[in-house]
């Protein structure tokens, strides 16, 4: 259901009317307390759902940092050294022999 917000100049507040449907050209409402049709449509807000990757995304980068520091076992750079991911699984020669085999779940 469509909400339109307008502000009524007699009582000089925000008032919102929830409609059924989308009102026709030339529709003027009245305040709901005063009376009046002397309002003026206001821009309404809107609200939307963030990602989490967006949510992360937002954040200062500092904040790596700090994580980083109160933990030193948990760092990013300390993780990597430990299980060695910085090098790959395996070396040019053992790709090459696992491709000449021929091991079936290979693609060719």
């Amino acid at each position: 259901m469509p909400i339109y917000e307008f502000a009524c100049h007699k009582e000089r507040k925000f008032i919102e009317i929830i409609t059924r449907a989308v009102p026709a050209d030339g529709w003027v409402p009245a305040c709901p307390d005063c009376g009046s049709k002397k309002l003026t449509r206001m821009v309404s807000r809107f609200a939307f759902h963030m990602s989490f990757q967006s949510k992360l995304d937002q954040l200062d980068p500092k904040y790596d940092k700090m994580i980083d520091a109160s933990n030193p076992d948990l760092s990013f750079d300390n993780l990597v050294k430990q299980y060695g991911l910085d090098r790959p699984m395996t070396t040019p020669n053992e790709r090459k022999a696992l491709k000449d085999k021929g091991s079936p779940g290979l693609i060719p």
